[in-house]
């Protein structure tokens, strides 16, 4: 049982030297996104959801959504 415990102590502590090398390293810190479009879907004069698209890939996706469900939408940039 006792191997078992060091075993286990190691592991933990190899954990938080791996954790405060990355910390160091600023590997822990990611960059802040910003959504670049606000999409809005409308059924009639109805507002149904909005959505954020963070990038052209993510607007073609919510504006074919939209479309397939039958509704009108609108977009805007984020400024």
């Amino acid at each position: 049982m006792l191997g078992y415990h060091h075993t286990s102590l190691n592991l933990f502590e190899a954990f938080e030297r791996y954790q405060d090398q990355l910390d160091a390293n600023n590997l822990l810190k990611l960059a802040r996104v910003e959504p670049r479009y606000t999409v809005n879907a409308y059924k009639g004069s109805d507002h149904i959801w909005e959505d954020w698209a963070y990038d052209n890939d993510e607007l073609q996706s919510l504006k074919n959504a939209a479309t397939e469900a039958g509704f009108t939408y609108t977009v805007k940039p984020v400024k």
